[in-house]
């Protein structure tokens, strides 16, 4: 008998290997092969990239100059163009509208609605040469108060009223985010703080700014006038923070200047405390301008970051998540120091404060 090696030696249904099934597919079910995906994804974020461009582009403008910087702007510029040709912002400003963001303004945004305040014109005087008092406010003719700076002037034009007494006081809060005095081509804050003296008329100018102003100085019109890192950087940012500050008292305005506070990132520690001197040292050479603290108001023991303030036995949340800026709590401990700043300084009375 011959074999044939090819045969199995079995063939039975019992022995039989089962052959794998692919499930049914539900009914109602439709499937979709690999690559449609992979093309409805490369669809969709094309799409949303052309709804978003003119608002990254407009995040973009704020970073510091360089490549990244540059590098965004070459990809977003073309597609925001693109974006308003094809008319797409009309989607997407609603949305931004609601949350206080026009993508399509200038790069820093503009100032938020000016109260207008018709006030007695004055006779022109020299600039003061040593701090007087602040006139004293009534029913009829509140205190005027205007907040300025950048994202944590925000939290604090917030906060403030909070603090203040509505029957003496008008708080107008003008914080703009990603603002500060290095970047004047982004936002131009002697020119806004300009528009704030002839229409609103503030007694008292808050100031809170500098988180963004770790870059190089530019001109209004883009160019490069100092570079950062350089010896020239810390007397011109002095320069721009004392033209801030006297644009606002030339036009009969007391200025408090609140100081930035520690950050979780302590690799930032000691450009902020740089800003601060700089600060300081204008505040004190300058009539009609005081300056407030925060830095050591925050500071954890041990002379470390922490979220909480530890004062009298007590425990209270004061940072947010980021590291940089407040809860309401500590956004009010900072009116009430502004605020006491101006009583201590320029005799304000006290009924201010709420």
């Amino acid at each position: 008998m011959t074999t044939n090696d090819t045969t199995p030696a079995s063939d039975t249904p019992a022995e039989r290997k089962p052959v794998a099934r692919r499930p049914a597919a539900s009914p109602g079910r439709a499937t979709m092969p690999a690559g449609k995906v992979l093309v409805v994804m490369l669809v969709c974020l094309s799409v949303w990239a052309l709804l978003d461009a003119p608002a990254m582009k407009r995040d973009s403008e704020a970073q510091p100059l360089g490549s990244r910087r540059t590098a965004s702007l070459w990809i977003l510029t073309p597609l925001a163009a693109i974006s308003n040709a094809l008319q797409l912002s009309r989607l997407t400003h609603p949305v931004f509208s609601a949350v206080g963001k026009n993508p399509n303004a200038a790069p820093g945004g503009t100032l938020g609605p000016l109260p207008s305040v018709s006030v007695a014109p004055t006779p022109s005087q020299p600039p003061p040469t040593k701090t007087d008092a602040i006139r004293m406010p009534t029913q009829q003719d509140k205190l005027r108060i205007v907040v300025v700076g950048d994202s944590l002037a925000e939290g604090l034009g917030f906060y403030l009223s909070d603090v203040t007494a509505p029957g003496l006081t008008r708080v107008s809060s003008q914080g703009r985010q990603s603002t500060g005095l290095s970047r004047p081509d982004y936002f131009n804050w002697p020119a806004a703080m300009h528009q704030i003296m002839d229409v609103f008329h503030p007694d008292l100018v808050i100031v809170m700014i500098g988180e963004n102003d770790n870059q190089s100085l530019q001109t209004p019109g883009g160019k490069l006038q100092t570079q950062i890192g350089t010896a020239a950087w810390p007397p011109g940012y002095e320069g721009r923070v004392r033209q801030m500050a006297r644009i606002a008292i030339n036009a009969g305005a007391h200025v408090v200047w609140v100081g930035l506070p520690t950050v979780s990132n302590w690799r930032r520690w000691e450009v902020i405390q740089r800003q601060n001197g700089i600060f300081a040292r204008v505040a004190q050479s300058t009539p009609n301008m005081a300056y407030v603290d925060t830095w050591d108001r925050f500071m954890g023991p041990g002379n470390k970051y922490s979220p909480y303030l530890h004062q009298n036995g007590h425990v209270q949340l004061v940072r947010e998540t980021d590291g940089v800026h407040f809860t309401p709590g500590g956004y009010q401990m900072i009116a009430r120091a502004a605020l006491r700043a101006a009583i201590q300084d320029f005799k304000l009375t006290p009924r201010v404060e709420r």
